[in-house]
């Protein structure tokens, strides 16, 4: 087996592993790497694509920068950076093209090589993206929540099972049946992922009177998910920090962790 072969075999190997890392990884680690990838691409591209370019090329290059140079000292350096980062972003591409092309030897391997890598972890990032999104969210059933707060061991269960998953960040739906003195409200809870390996909750709740009860509808974003005090022997969790003011009564936010019966109401004495 020739030495081109073996070295194909074990790249094509690494690519293999790479995307397998990059899919699972997330976004985050993708972000890093890329950045680390550029950091080495961006200076080879650069410094080796530039014998391929003529003067005409160098002239507009340095237009470019004059025209970044004027617009940070009119708009300020944000919109600077963003111009600075595209003219930078079409040089490396336009040098990587060239070295591509022209170019042989080392520089023109590296920068195949790092080329490569980068767009593997772009499709690699891209598909675990998509299959994030089409993928079936995992349901913990439903709950129904009586007059009084009254729950059963069934919709504890699912309740624990929720907060359970809310606790590691692991993606999961509930959906909550409550039944108000004057209002019915259905809520599904779910638990999304954010870029940085924690989480966040929704709720989207329907309320309204026992004639009309999808009369009103929202949708809450909350952070936390906080022990809420009951009635004496009642547990329960209620959704907290949310975006925007949160419904009352059976519109709140709230999730039922253990089995309940209220209390019955006192009966008056006679006389």
């Amino acid at each position: 087996m020739g030495a081109r072969v073996q070295y194909l075999i074990v790249f094509g190997a690494f690519l293999l592993a790479w995307a397998a890392l990059c899919f699972w990884a997330g976004l985050g680690f993708a972000l890093v790497a890329s950045l680390l990838l550029l950091a080495g691409l961006v200076p080879v591209s650069l410094y080796a694509g530039h014998r391929f370019v003529n003067r005409w090329y160098v002239a507009a290059e340095l237009g470019a920068l004059v025209v970044a140079v004027v617009v940070s000292i009119i708009t300020g350096f944000v919109v600077a950076g963003i111009l600075f980062a595209v003219v930078l972003g079409v040089d490396v591409l336009v040098c990587s093209a060239l070295l591509l092309t022209r170019g042989r030897g080392a520089f023109r391997n590296v920068t195949r090589n790092l080329l490569i890598i980068l767009a593997t972890l772009g499709v690699a990032t891209g598909a675990s993206a998509v299959t994030a999104a089409v993928a079936p969210i995992p349901s913990c059933g439903s709950a129904t929540v009586g007059l009084g707060g009254a729950t059963s061991t069934a919709s504890a269960e699912a309740g624990d099972c929720f907060v359970a998953a809310a606790e590691n960040c692991t993606l999961m739906t509930l959906a909550v049946h409550e039944t108000g003195v004057d209002e019915l409200a259905t809520h599904e809870y779910r638990i999304v992922a954010d870029s940085d390996s924690r989480c966040h909750f929704t709720d989207a709740v329907i309320y309204g009177p026992p004639s009309d009860p999808s009369q009103h509808g929202v949708t809450y974003t909350c952070p936390a998910i906080t022990d809420q005090i009951g009635a004496p022997g009642e547990q329960q969790v209620q959704l907290t920090q949310c975006s925007g003011s949160i419904g009352s009564g059976a519109a709140a936010p709230v999730i039922p962790i253990n089995a309940y019966v209220p209390l019955a109401p006192a009966t008056p004495s006679p006389g």
